[in-house]
């Protein structure tokens, strides 16, 4: 689990660039490729974190022991919409997306399920913290959901891993 977490929390660093980094370095030139990656791999290991949540509810730990992973997952949820940044769609970035244009094009509606999946995770915190193991596993399930709504509107392809 301490390796699931570390993994997550250095892709948020890396995503953000760290806060020393603006300060060490002039702002690079708009660089599509750099938020498409980040986002797949915060993505991935999003995705790394749900698993390793559900695998621990199915082992039988409590709820606490999944709070410090889930307060890494609901402070990357608010970081998730800044990296869709004009520009770094389908034929803009030479790493290929999957992320349709109309999250650009609907930008509302993508901020409005951004902020759904953010409420979810928040939520999913606050079991954690009350150690409602049940709540947490039926929130667990909720959060699943309101990554699988956005996916259907805004991701081609393939709609993630197996749950």
């Amino acid at each position: 689990m301490p390796k699931t977490a570390l993994l997550f929390a250095a892709a948020v660093a890396v995503a953000s660039g760290g806060p020393a980094a603006a300060q060490r370095n002039p702002p690079p030139t708009f660089n599509p490729d750099v938020f498409v990656a980040a986002r797949q791999a915060s993505l991935d290991m999003s995705s790394v974190v749900m698993g390793s949540m559900r695998d621990a509810m199915k082992a039988g730990q409590e709820a606490k022991t999944q709070g410090y992973v889930a307060t890494g997952l609901a402070k990357w949820s608010k970081v998730l919409p800044t990296l869709f940044v004009a520009g770094s769609g389908i034929g803009e970035a030479t790493i290929q997306t999957q992320a349709k244009p109309v999250i650009w094009t609907d930008r509302a509606g993508f901020e409005q399920a951004a902020a759904n999946y953010a409420a979810a995770t928040a939520k999913l915190v606050d079991l954690a913290k009350a150690n409602d193991t049940e709540g947490f596993k039926a929130q667990l399930a909720e959060v699943s959901r309101k990554c699988d709504a956005c996916h259907a509107v805004y991701k081609a392809g393939p709609q993630g891993p197996p749950k």
